[in-house]
Formats: structure tokens, sequence, C-alpha cells
């Protein structure tokens, strides 16, 4: 026979108790258990070692005084949420086993069951959730192989009852999805190589692990679940559908998630943003990873936080299709040109809670009095924002929003509301079981039974008060005992003046003790009252929580509507404190900026200090522009700011130009900057080869490409080698539009050679040694690179510049040992002899900028030249 397994050692010993959580643990072996035991939460074994460790607790034991002792944690049941929060920041899932009875009207073991299980993707509580980003639980399906391995991605919002879908035809699309979604949790299927590469995409940031739940059956659960819509979804999604909707079940204990459809989207319904590219132009993060300093921390001006979500996925999903792309700027337009109307929405708006949420809540039964105050106060907006909508019957601005002739704004959800007004209390407690969550007079009942609660002393006074009257026995007392309960006594003397209807309770030395049916029914009454009223009032909370959950998808219409209209009249606002333009979007393949400005830079320059500038590209025309100056001069940030141009143009904001035309762009490719991949063991120079290799592997004629000084990490001769074929290519076979920053004056050859290539430079003046950058566009190829000026900004020492500049000047005159190798790869001569070292310093050196002991160190570094 096998030996026992220690589940089998444990559970033979166990008591009852501990028998339970056994059962439990054993049900749920990937989690940590939330045992709960009167007022604490209580971890044993393994768990509580891990949960000690995690959350710097006490780690004590169970049973102290046996040979085997149980390790045990514990945390305050009422303080458990922010302590299981800390658990799901570390990556742990968490298993909550509820008391199913009132331990104090229970005879022997307390009935205990697991009611919910959280994890990094599926939030405990509003602790755990941004409110300016969703929260997404993502699943992987994969099919194939290596290079022909296709992807299945399902998000899901359990705080939004959001369920999104796509397919991706390779790792690479894959891992750009995951990025732009950014995940709080990412599912995969177990075993699955290709999938583990694509998941490194998914940062540092998501908690990524295997699930072991069956998919079988998923596509019939699915279309039972949410009607035939998933049927138009390919196996590959649906099946990363029922992988996420199976998570979600498991952690809600069997119940269906708050989800009202699948919205399945084609991924080149969107401009294509990989994650280089949204790491390159910082489009919600910048590079040191802080929000504050991006493009969505400069345009955020929303008022909700639906909006602010809203605004974020439109972000980083820019629309392909022109026609849904005018639409989104005409909603914007309308709230440009309406000024008053956009300030009284946004005044609406910034009173507006978050109705998307809430209402989720709603539908899981997790909403406390408080949230459903905040959805009424949120739901008593919808009409005068309908109202003031309407009064501005302009037809572009109601189809940019999808209204229809004869149809509100916005749907006011007026049931809702009077239902709201008239159970909810004006300031409800926190928790239902507070007491006060429901309006007094909304029922008759409850508001007899508070009155019980709260004035049950009175009433036994006023009954004392009547007895006297009726009896005429002034020292009637009605007084109450541990023992006896309420009682009426009355003293020896009067004792013949009892009614005869009294019932004897007990005789005592000074009188009697009566008691009659209404002070029994009053004091049941007092007994009960607390009890009564908690029932009562629970019963009428789970009776408008049913109500409001059949009113649950209009409320998510009327939340959706808001968000939208924050989002048009955020991006309104926007662009008017900011002289933003509406770009003219179209199908072609032309790209013209006029007076163009990078949406972030212009703020942080000093008042009128930015320099706009003018970009012309037209694949079918110009279409590569070779962009030479000096370093600091403005390279990267003008091809920054002309994606950021196309991106804003594409997700329907206005953009900071005096006038764009945007051929629609399919996506955006950039190698910009370099680094060291030290944890993956690739230099510099292999991140920047690997990067090109995306740009040039992905790009189509469609494509805006970025690079950015390509070849540095490597000798002049490969590195110059590699960004001439790298331009041919984009030009010759891409024939995309591009823009190529070089420090490699050679590559300005190719626009002689290239009917489509134009060089084009960012100006720069010496004046006295020191350089100003202009930050113009010029037409031409810069005439120098002002590296040794741009080297004295940044405080070499003069005696290394002195010595810079004598080199320079021998390499460009030819004279240097090695000026071949640094010199053009297509003009080569022999170099006359050089003059001596130590002469070329003197000469460059600039005496009055020497301090004493660079004076003392140039002596000997021209000693040692002799």
């Amino acid at each position: 026979m096998a030996g026992k397994t220690t589940q089998d050692a444990r559970l033979e010993s166990a008591t009852p108790v501990m028998r339970q959580f056994l059962e439990a643990k054993a049900e749920h072996a990937d989690a940590l258990l939330f045992f709960r035991m009167g007022d604490f939460y209580e971890l044993f074994y393994e768990d509580a070692g891990i949960a000690a460790r995690a959350l710097d607790l006490t780690l004590t034991a169970r049973n102290k005084d046996k040979e085997n002792a149980i390790p045990m944690a514990g945390v305050p049941y009422h303080a458990a949420g922010s302590y299981i929060q800390r658990l799901l920041d570390q990556g742990f899932k968490v298993a909550i086993c509820e008391q199913m009875a009132d331990p104090a009207k229970t005879k022997g073991i307390v009935p205990r069951k697991v009611v919910r299980v959280v994890t990094p993707g599926i939030a405990f509580d509003d602790g755990g959730l941004d409110a300016k980003k969703n929260h997404w639980l993502v699943a992987v399906s994969v099919e194939g192989a290596g290079a022909d391995a296709r992807f299945g991605i399902a998000a899901l919002d359990m705080s939004t009852g959001e369920l999104i879908a796509c397919e991706a035809a390779d790792a690479a699309t894959a891992g750009a999805e995951l990025v732009k979604l950014d995940p709080a949790e990412v599912l995969a299927a177990a075993g699955s190589e290709v999938a583990a590469d694509i998941l490194r995409a998914a940062r540092p940031r998501a908690v990524v692990r295997e699930d072991t739940y069956s998919v079988a059956g998923g596509d019939a659960w699915l279309t039972k679940f949410l009607g035939d819509e998933p049927k138009h979804a390919s196996a590959l999604v649906r099946r990363a559908a029922a992988r996420v909707i199976a998570e979600a079940r498991e952690c809600e204990a069997g119940k269906d998630p708050p989800i009202r459809r699948l919205a399945v989207y084609e991924l080149g319904d969107t401009m294509m943003l990989d994650d280089a590219t949204q790491a390159h132009l910082e489009l919600v993060r910048t590079t040191t990873g802080e929000s504050r300093g991006s493009l969505l921390a400069e345009i955020d001006e929303t008022s909700t936080a639906p909006g602010a979500r809203l605004l974020r996925r439109r972000l980083l999903a820019p629309k392909t299709d022109v026609a849904e792309i005018r639409r989104r700027l005409d909603g914007v337009e309308l709230f440009v040109t309406q000024p008053g109307l956009r300030r009284e929405i946004r005044d609406a708006l910034a009173r507006a809670r978050d109705l998307e949420r809430l209402v989720i809540k709603v539908v899981l039964g997790r909403v406390f009095p408080r949230d459903l105050a905040a959805m009424r106060e949120t739901l008593a907006l919808l009409p005068a924002l309908a109202r003031a909508l309407e009064r501005f019957p302009d037809l572009s601005g109601r189809d940019a929003f999808g209204v229809r002739d004869g149809e509100s704004w916005i749907e006011t959800c007026a049931e809702s509301r009077a239902l709201l007004d008239a159970r909810i209390a004006d300031e409800p407690p926190l928790r239902v079981s507070d007491g006060g969550a429901l309006r007094q007079g909304f029922d008759t009942d409850l508001d007899e039974w508070r009155k019980v609660s709260q004035n049950g002393q009175q009433m036994i006074v006023d009954l004392e008060a009547r007895l006297r009257e009726e009896t005429q026995i002034a020292s009637l007392k009605v007084r109450y005992t541990r023992v006896f309960g309420f009682y009426i006594e009355v003293t020896r003397s009067h004792t013949s003046k009892a009614p005869s209807v009294w019932r004897r309770k007990q005789t005592v030395a000074t009188g009697e003790r009566y008691t009659n049916d209404e002070l029994e029914a009053l004091a049941d009454k007092i007994a009960h009252a607390e009890e009564r009223c908690a029932e009562r009032e629970a019963e009428l909370w789970n009776d408008t929580i049913a109500v409001l959950e059949k009113d649950a998808l209009r409320i998510q219409r009327a939340a959706l509507r808001l968000a939208e209209i924050d989002v048009a009249c955020a991006l309104a606002e926007h662009a008017h404190r900011c002289d933003y333009a509406r770009p003219d979007v179209d199908a072609s393949l032309s790209l013209s900026i006029e007076d163009g400005r990078h949406a972030v830079v212009e703020h942080l320059a000093a008042d009128g200090r930015f320099v706009p500038n003018d970009v012309a590209l037209d694949a079918e025309k110009i279409r590569l522009w070779m962009i030479t100056g000096p370093n600091m001069a403005g390279k990267s940030t003008l091809m920054r700011q002309v994606a950021l141009i196309c991106i804003l143009a594409q997700m329907g904001s206005f953009v900071p130009a005096r006038r764009a035309r945007i051929g629609v762009v399919d996506r955006i490719l950039t190698r910009v900057g370099a680094s060291d991949n030290v944890s993956r063991g690739e230099s510099t120079f292999m991140v920047e080869m690997k990067e090109t290799a995306n740009v040039l592997r992905r790009a189509t004629k469609r494509s805006l490409v970025l690079l950015d000084e390509i070849g540095r990490g490597t000798s002049t001769y490969d590195g110059l080698a590699i960004a001439w074929a790298v331009g041919e290519h984009l030009h010759d076979v891409t024939a995309c539009r591009a823009l190529f920053a070089t420090h490699y004056h050679e590559l300005t050859e190719l626009a002689s050679s290239r009917a489509g290539c134009e060089n084009w430079s960012v100006s720069a003046r010496e004046h006295a040694g020191d350089v100003i950058f202009l930050h113009k566009l010029q037409h031409g190829p810069a005439s120098q690179s002002y590296g040794v000026a741009c080297a004295r900004l940044a405080g070499l020492p003069e005696p290394v510049l002195a010595r810079a500049r004598a080199l320079l000047d021998e390499l460009e005159r030819g004279r240097h040992e090695h000026a071949r190798t640094q010199l053009s790869l297509f003009e080569g001569a022999a170099a006359p002899p050089p003059e001596h070292p130590a002469i070329a310093t003197l000469r460059e050196l600039d005496v009055n900028r020497l301090t004493p002991l660079e004076a003392l160190q140039l002596i000997a570094t021209l000693k040692d030249h002799l």
C-alpha cells in the first residue's frame, strides 16, 4: 500500500474545525486560504508561513502545548481588505472561506464555505483598482508552433464587465497587444513554449501564470452564456475567452460573471503600436516609468473615471477607419465650438461618480449603501445633461455619439433614479448591517421596528405613566431584571387596585409583581427590535438590488455615453487651451504638418520658446527625410512630435499644429535611443539591431517609421554601412513615410541618388565657442556637427576640449594617421604628415577657461606628448 500523503496524515489527526480547513484548502491548493474564525481570518500550515513573511505577521501556533502544533497566522476580518491587496500585489492568489451561519445561533461546528477567490487580475475591492485604467485579466491561447504560431487573446475586466478579444497573427503582434492592454494578470495554457516568449511582453507589472482550467466545451458554454455572438469569433479567440471566463467563474464560486457581450475586435482596425514604440514615444509612461510627463498625462482632462479609462484605450489603439476617426473629431469639434455647452457639461461631470463600476458592483452583489448614494447622485445629473445637449441639435455631433433621430442623447434611467430617491437614505452608513441605509418613511414595518429599537426605553416610560393614570396607583413602576424581564411592580398597600386581567409574576416583601399582554408584547418587541429591524432592512436592501440589477444594462449604456461625452469634452478643453487644430484625416499616403509642436515638450519649455516646424512626407513622392544636426538640436523631438500628431489625429483628437493632413497610418515603428539589455545578455548594438530588424520586417507602405542614429553601437565602417542599407531599403523596398536622423553625414548622399529622399537639418549656430540651438528645420544637410561645442556645454575640462578641437581639425583636413578610417567610405586620400599633437593642442587652447589644476594637468600631458 502506498504511503500516506501529508494531507491524509493531517486529516486523520484533525479536529472538526481543522478538517474544514484542510478540505477547503484541498479544493484551492494554489491559493492562500483565509479561514474565518470569529473576528479573524486565520491561515494554517504552509499558508501561515507564507502570509507571515509576505505581510510581516507574527507566526504563532494552534495546539501549542501538543506535539503536533499547527503553524497559524491571522488578520482581523474588518481589516482583511488591505492585507489581501498586499498579497495580490505580490502575485498571490487568495481564497476566502466564510462562516455560513451565526456562531451564536449554531450548535456544534459552524458551517464554512469558500465564497470567493481573488487573484491579481480580479481585484478584491476598490483599493486594488486604478480609477483611470482597466484592470484586465488576460488569457492567451496558441495554435501552431514557431513562426507559424497564431494567438488568441481575451481580456476581462471584472470591475466594468468588459470582455474583449482578438486574434494575433504572430508573436510580435500578440506581444504588442499585451503591452497595450497592460494586464494585471496573464493566463496561458500549461506547457506552451511559444506563449512563454510573448508573455515576457506583459512586463514585470503583470503576474503571469499557467492555468489548469479545462476549456473543453467552452464554445458551447459561451454560446449559452452570451447567445450567438461568440460564433462570429474564431475557435482560437473562443478558446481564450473560455479560459478567462473559467477563471472568473472559479473566483466567483461558480456564479456567472457580469458580462453582457464578447466584443471581438480586429487588430487591423487600429494603428499598431508595439512595445518599443509605446516606450520610445512615452505614450502612457515616461522612460523612467512615471505617468507624469507622458502624452496621456498631458492630454487627460477628463472629469470622470470611465472617461479617463476610455481616453487611455483610445490613445493606445488609434483608429484606421477614416469615417470613424472623422465621427470622433466631429464630437470634439461640437464642444470646441460651443464653449458654454462644454463648460456646463464639464461642471456636471465633475460631480459624477464611477457609474460604470458601481453598476457592476450591483450585479455582483457587492455594492454598499454609499455606493448606491453615489449612483443616485450620478443618475440625478442625467436629465439636466440630456436637456443641455438637446439645445444644440448639431447633426454631425449627434452622429458622432450614435444618437439617432428622436432619441435622447442619454438614457436618464428614471426608474432606477426614482427607486434610489425613494429608498436610500440621504447619508447612508458604510454597511447595511450598520443600520439606517434605507430612508425613513419608505417602509411602515421597518419604521415601526426602528422606532422600537431606538425608543424602547421611552415606550416603557410612556406605558408606566399610562398605567399609573388608569389604575390610580401613583407608586406603580415598570422595571426589568435579567431573570424576570419587564414587570409591573405594585406596593402591598395598592395591590387591591391591580386589574384582574393582570397576571401575578412574583411576590416580594414590598408588594407584588405583575405582567399583562401589553407589557409582554412591548417587551418582546424591544427584545427583538434590533434583530427584526436588521432582518427587514436586509430584506428590503436585497429587493432594491434585485430591481436595480434588472436595469443594469440601461445604466451601463448611460455610463458609456457619459464616458464618450467626457472624452470629447476633455479633448475639446485641451484643444481650446493649447491652441490645437482639427486635422484633416484621409486615406491618402501623405503627411503634411504646418507649425507642428510636441504636445508634451512645448509645455516644458519656457513660454514662447518652443519652435514649431513643418513636415511634408508622401509615400508616392518625397517619403524619406534624412535629418542631420547636432545633439540637443531637436531631431528626436521633431520625429516624436510627428508620431504623436498622427496618434492624436487617429484617436480622434485635435493636434498641436496650425494645420495637419494625415493620410491614415497603419502602424508607427520606432528605433530611438540605445540601451543594453543585461538580463538577456544583449549589448546596445544587439538591442539596436533587433529593433531595427523589427521595423524593417513589419513596416508597410502605409506605415510611419522613425529611426534615430542607426549603427552607433559598432565600428564606423559597419555602422555607416548598415545605416546606408537601412535607408535604401526604406526608400526602395518599403517605400513608406520615414524620418531618419543620423550623424553620418555621408548618408546625405542618398538624396542625390534617390528621388524620394530629401536632406533636412536642424539649425544651430556657434558663437564665441558656444553653440546656440535654433531648433528650426532647414532644407539641406547640416554644415557641421558642433559636437565639441556641445561637449563644452556639458562641462568637459578645457584641456580635453582643446585636444578634441585639435584632433577635429586634423581629421577634417585629413592629416591624422587614422583619418582614412574616419572619413567617407567613398573618398580616401594619402594624408600629409600631421602636426605635432602638443602644438595642435596649444593652438586650440582657451587659456581664459583653464583652472589652476587643469593647467598643471595640461603641462603634464604636453610633456608626455613631447
